[in-house]
């Protein structure tokens, strides 16, 4: 499989610095944030002739999720935020983006799955019907969410986003590869303890790899395994989080951080994690 990496890896470096220093540690793939704004991203335009410039293929786009729980709740801000989001789909159609992994809900709380909502989902995926292009709805803390909403839409353009790390830590009990094996558009590889979502790098934490890619293999995906991990500890909320005894990453830099990522994303495809 395509080794990928998420544009965003903890240090607070630009695009340009950050992907040079992604695809000089071996990667080929990269996913991109796709958001109206963002620190330390640029503009639409510029963001896709930077992957371009590094030789990093996009395997898929991040919409942006910070007031998803809008949309679930009658009023104009759901209304505004669900615009935003059908313009950034159309501009992935644009610049030739197949795959945009979307959030249902924003934090552990969000309010009660309802009508207003499904529908207004469902304008969103006309939205990337139109776009040519396929949503990937990611396992989050309330994963009833994903089950309920995957339950009643039944279209080729919609999928999951398998995200390794949430799965662990938020729902262990659930296989979220597994119970939607068929149905996989986009993979989030990440680690940690089953306590804290850290997005450690695969093997610096208690996930099952090997169990992991077997199911993985096993499923009708057949995109980049892609890594979305962040050194937490180089923001001062991870600084708050974990001390220099509990960061497996002190004091690394990102060229170091990287050559471990590329390293464990090897194992992973042999089965030696």
């Amino acid at each position: 499989p395509t080794p990928a990496m998420a544009g965003w890896v903890g240090y607070p470096l630009e695009l340009d610095d950050r992907l040079r220093l992604i695809k000089a540690a071996g990667f080929q793939s990269v996913l991109l944030w796709w958001a109206v704004e963002s620190a330390y991203e640029p503009p639409v335009p510029l963001k896709m002739e930077t992957a371009a410039k590094h030789g990093l293929a996009v395997e898929n786009a991040h919409l942006q999720f910070a007031n998803m729980n809008t949309l679930w709740e009658d009023g104009y801000e759901g209304e505004h935020y669900l615009s935003e989001l059908c313009g950034l789909v159309a501009e992935a159609g644009v610049y030739g983006v197949k795959t945009l992994v979307v959030h249902l809900t924003r934090k552990k709380d969000p309010p009660p799955f309802s009508e207003l909502g499904f529908s207004r989902f469902l304008r969103l995926c006309e939205a990337a019907d139109r776009a040519n292009a396929d949503l990937a709805f990611e396992n989050l803390r309330a994963p009833q969410y994903l089950y309920e909403f995957m339950r009643r839409v039944d279209s080729p353009r919609v999928g999951v986003c398998f995200d390794a790390g949430h799965n662990h830590v938020f729902c262990p009990e659930r296989s979220i590869l597994r119970d939607f094996s068929g149905r996989i558009k986009a993979v989030h590889l990440h680690d940690n303890f089953g306590d804290l979502d850290a997005h450690n790098i695969p093997g610096d934490g208690t996930i099952d790899w090997n169990a992991l890619r077997s199911d993985l293999i096993a499923s009708v995906y057949t995109g980049a395994w892609s890594l979305e991990i962040e050194h937490v500890g180089t923001s001062e909320f991870g600084k708050s989080l974990l001390s220099k005894e509990n960061d497996p990453y002190y004091g690394m830099d990102p060229e170091e951080y990287l050559a471990r990522a590329f390293s464990a994303h090897q194992k992973l495809i042999k089965g030696e994690l």
